[in-house]
């Protein structure tokens, strides 16, 4: 029954339009003044990940920027921008990621861009479906136009048990704003449970 639910989701899949968004430059002008991150409050439930510059490490595909350039996930094969929320997990659930703006339009697997130049460029399926380059993230960016001021949410849900693996699952949210990362959260979710995870602000 579960792998029918996966494969119920699959007209939603990335996997064509992931491709063509991967194949857009950042289009990161220098002529477009940054957005600033004002604040970042997360859950307090929500773990920090902190973050050592001092002894920076090759970069994973993990929502982690290991290698401390501002970048998340630089070479995974999905982008970044002027504004960047990346999530990752660590079993085969599917995990999705939501950024709703300060227009209150939401980002998803289900709307993949707006008009403010927002984009789902990686939408992860964990093991519902096989042969997907990193299925266990999903990446949210901001490219050629710069972001509003206000406020963002990031929720996560967890969608499904993909046939035999799930169960209790840690998820991982980093938030880039102008290529400095502003925060690195973990948070373990329960299958079925949807959650905000963080709120920040950029101006």
């Amino acid at each position: 029954m579960l792998l029918l639910a996966c494969s119920g989701r699959g007209a939603d899949g990335p996997a064509s339009e992931t491709a063509r968004e991967v194949l857009e430059p950042d289009e990161v002008l220098s002529v477009v003044e940054p957005p600033v991150l004002v604040s970042i409050v997360p859950i307090s439930t929500a773990e920090e990940i902190p973050r050592d510059c001092s002894n920076p490490v090759e970069e994973s595909c993990n929502a982690i920027d290991d290698n401390c350039d501002g970048v998340i996930d630089d070479g995974c094969g999905y982008g970044t921008g002027l504004m960047q929320v990346t999530a990752s997990w660590d079993t085969g659930a599917d995990i999705d990621l939501y950024v709703t703006g300060p227009l209150g339009d939401t980002l998803s697997f289900q709307r993949r861009a707006t008009p403010s130049g927002a984009r789902v460029d990686h939408s992860g399926r964990g093991d519902c479906i096989g042969d997907m380059p990193n299925p266990q993230i999903e990446n949210v960016r901001w490219v050629g136009k710069r972001p509003l001021d206000g406020i963002y949410e990031v929720e996560v849900h967890y969608w499904g048990e993909c046939v035999s693996s799930g169960g209790p699952t840690n998820v991982t949210i980093s938030v880039a704003v102008g290529r400095q990362i502003a925060g690195q959260y973990r948070h373990s979710l329960l299958p079925g449970e949807r959650i905000r995870i963080l709120r920040f602000v950029v101006q």
